[in-house]
Formats: C-alpha cells, structure tokens, sequence
C-alpha cells in the first residue's frame, strides 16, 4: 500500500527570523512512518522543519515549515501520487500571524503586538485532493479533556469531513514514556473508541492493520 504520513509542528513566521510553533517533536508520526515502512508499505512522510527524522530505509522524505507550505505539499502529493492512505499526524497550528514582517523585528520596542487569524483546516480537503480519495486517519489532542469533552472533540472531526478514522490523546498524558502512552482510535461508524492502543508501538501496529485491511 501506499502511504502519506505527516509528522512535527508548522512554523508560523512572525519576521524572518521568529515564528509560532508548538511542543510536537514529531517522533510519534516518524515512528508510524518507519513502522509502515518495515511492514512493506511505500511511505512519504512530510515532516516539519525540526521534527524527528524517520531512520528506515525507502521512505521519501520532504520538509514543511508553515501550514501554507504543508497544504502545498500535501496537494502536490496527493494531486499525482496515488495514495492509498493518509496518517495526518502533523501539529497543525490553529493561528498565524496576519502579517509577516520582512526582515527582523527590532527587540529594543517596549511591546510587540501580534494579530493572529486562523489557519485552513486541512483535514476536510485532503480527499478532495487527489483523483482516487485516499482513507484519510487524523489525530486530535486536547488538554485535561473528560470522556465527555474527548467525544465531543473528535466528533467534531468527523461531522467536518474527510476523515475515516481518527486517533485521539490528551496533554495530561503526553508526560508518560512513549511505551505507556494512551491513544484511543475512534472509526467512524463507532461512537466509542475503537481501541485503546498503550504505547506508540502498539498505536504503530493498529495503523498498519488498519492501512492494510481498513
């Protein structure tokens, strides 16, 4: 099968040398990547500028910095590549500057006033990219979310559109190691998760199962 995986955090520039990011390392998509990779798939992942770089061999690799250059990617890819799945596992930034200065701001102002606007969702386009829709899992994060509050999060990503399945976890447990971590996955025909993967291996595993079989 063919694969598009995205990993790491946009940059949103402020001038030509600040930007707004986010904490996301990118090591969890880089590992989804090498895993579909050994398991035989023909994996691209897009990765931000300072993410974790998947170490497997085979896997075509290419950077983005904002989440302007990262639709471009994901449209060019998706637009000539034959994708049979997409793993969005970027941290997408929800904001961007309205305005990009050019050059360097001065550090010597007394205060700096930022206006930010928000950014396209990519999620609900990604299938209308590509001449043959891909099956498309997205990630959700949230930060000390009940059951309640995590349902109603990812719901809101399928009632969006364009997303088969999606992969949810919460800031209050991004501290544990990568092999106690808790990732639910929801399908959507079910309003419950599907699973409860402990650890980014056993989240790896369900991916690959359900890039081969759905």
């Amino acid at each position: 099968m063919k694969v598009l995986v995205t990993a790491g955090a946009t940059r949103e520039p402020i001038d030509a040398v600040r930007f707004i990011s986010n904490v996301s390392s990118g090591a969890t998509g880089a590992a989804i990547a090498e895993h579909l990779a050994v398991s035989g798939h023909e994996v691209t992942l897009l990765h931000g500028e300072n993410a974790v770089r998947a170490s497997a061999g085979g896997i075509i690799s290419g950077a983005f910095g904002s989440t302007a250059q990262l639709a471009d990617r994901l449209e060019s890819a998706l637009c000539s590549g034959g994708f049979d799945a997409v793993v969005h596992a970027a941290a997408v930034a929800d904001y961007r500057p309205e305005t990009t200065h050019a050059g360097k701001l001065s550090s010597n102002a007394d205060e700096l006033t930022l206006r930010l606007v928000p950014t396209p969702k990519l999620l609900p386009l990604l299938k209308s990219w590509a001449a043959r829709p891909p099956r498309v899992l997205g990630f959700k994060l949230t930060a000390g979310a009940d059951a309640v509050e995590r349902a109603a999060a990812v719901g809101k990503l399928f009632a969006a559109g364009g997303v088969d399945a999606v992969v949810h976890n919460d800031m209050d447990e991004l501290g544990s190691a990568g092999a106690g971590r808790t990732f639910r996955v929801y399908k959507a025909s079910d309003s419950s998760a599907a699973t409860h993967a402990i650890g980014v291996p056993a989240l790896c595993a369900w991916i690959e199962s359900w890039v081969r079989h759905g």
